[in-house]
């Protein structure tokens, strides 16, 4: 497809909704409406390893005079293909103290018809990926962004919002995918890697990848190496690279909360494990805003019987909500290194000595369940519960705490 480029490259258009592009195309662009919704969906969840329904618990943004961390602090509340773990993060824009938060937030999903009818999708957002971890100072400067004037848009989140997270084997938010336009193949079509969940009359992409997941075959993630208790995870990172392997993550046990440390590719190719605590340590410092406050004060916005979703998805990402919130009391013990990832074959690397086995991470794939009961009665009583947790996390009964019985 021909482009045709402005002259000037505005890094600030980058940063705004995937609407604003300093590019222009020779075609119009269309919403993606819910048949070229689920084609969509079918297609990218397939292409995906992990597909997850998560709460933005820190979009990064810091108080007055300090520097935003880039890095979204996501938790898995349903996951709908792969073993994510229950804490990850990706990079991107906070838009908690941003005026123009709820505009991006709500930016539409589009795509290109070709000349056969066949549609592809327009680029709506991309992991602009920077660094995690603490620098040290023998560590040289990170390479620049390869950004141009046709280039998306950062991922923008907002603390306390649902987000719908498709990421590749390696761990990144998906970004290209191979498509046909109706003549031929090609392998770099955009991916709609992070998309919020709005749960309106016209929000049907959370509904599209949740089908798109059940058709899955093989729902399960990618192995990891599980490490025996008590390893020491500098001397496994040594081994490992002397045996060939890059340390791709590591994952962290808080009392039975799993946290996922993700560095980079570029901070790869250097020993890391050694700054992870210090990541973990201070990732959590300066946060602004509740992030269940948050989620439970939109949900309490659409969650009514007399609505379209009152019975449905908006009842059970609610649901999917208040488990993980009576859950959050599991993340308070120190973290425990108990698997890592490495790029390539890891059942290569299962004969080492601190190795106990290679499977996928042990954390439940309990997808999108819907309300429980088994008559209309029963789903009802449900739902009434349901909209009492969420009373009671907007502060209803006096409740302050954030927390649930």
């Amino acid at each position: 497809m021909r482009h045709l480029f402005s002259s000037a490259i505005a890094l600030a258009i980058l940063a705004s909704a995937p609407a604003a592009y300093a590019c222009q195309y020779t075609q119009g662009r269309e919403p993606v409406g819910q048949a070229s919704g689920q084609y969509f969906a079918n297609e990218m969840v397939a292409e995906a390893a992990y597909v997850d329904l998560v709460l933005v618990e820190d979009d990064g943004v810091r108080a007055m005079g300090e520097q935003p961390s880039n890095v979204l602090t996501l938790r898995t509340i349903a996951r709908l293909k792969g073993n994510s773990a229950d804490r990850i993060a990706v990079f991107g824009q906070g838009m908690t103290v941003n005026r123009e938060a709820e505009r991006i937030f709500n930016a539409e999903l589009q795509h290109f018809t070709s000349e056969t009818g066949q549609v592809t999708p327009f680029p709506y957002n991309q992991e602009w990926v920077s660094r995690l971890l603490p620098a040290a100072r023998t560590d040289p400067p990170p390479p620049p962004l390869q950004m141009t004037s046709c280039s998306p848009p950062s991922i923008s989140a907002q603390t306390g919002r649902f987000y719908v997270v498709m990421r590749n084997s390696s761990g990144r938010v998906l970004d290209r995918i191979a498509m046909s336009n109706g003549t031929q193949t090609r392998p770099n079509h955009p991916a709609f890697g992070f998309v919020p969940v709005k749960l309106e009359e016209d929000d049907f992409w959370l509904y599209s990848v949740r089908l798109a997941a059940l058709r899955e075959a093989n729902p399960s993630g990618l192995a990891v190496l599980h490490l025996r208790p008590g390893s020491d995870g500098i001397a496994v990172e040594r081994t490992l690279r002397s045996a060939g392997a890059t340390i791709r993550a590591a994952f962290y046990d808080h009392g039975g909360f799993i946290e996922e440390v993700r560095p980079s590719p570029e901070e790869q190719t250097r020993p890391w494990l050694a700054k992870a605590g210090a990541y973990l340590a201070g990732s959590s410092r300066g946060r602004i805003g509740d992030p269940f406050h948050g989620g439970a004060e939109y949900l309490r916005q659409h969650l009514s019987p007399m609505q379209q979703y009152g019975t449905g998805l908006g009842y059970e990402v609610a649901q999917a909500f208040t488990a993980s919130v009576r859950q959050s009391g599991e993340a308070m013990s120190e973290p425990r290194l108990i698997a890592v990832e490495v790029e390539g074959d890891a059942q290569s690397f299962a004969g080492q000595s601190f190795v106990a086995r290679v499977a996928p991470l042990e954390v439940t794939l309990n997808g999108l369940p819907q309300v429980a009961g088994q008559s209309e009665s029963e789903v009802f009583a449900t739902s009434q519960r349901i909209d009492r947790d969420i009373w009671l996390m907007n502060g209803g009964g006096g409740n302050r705490q954030g927390t649930l019985p």
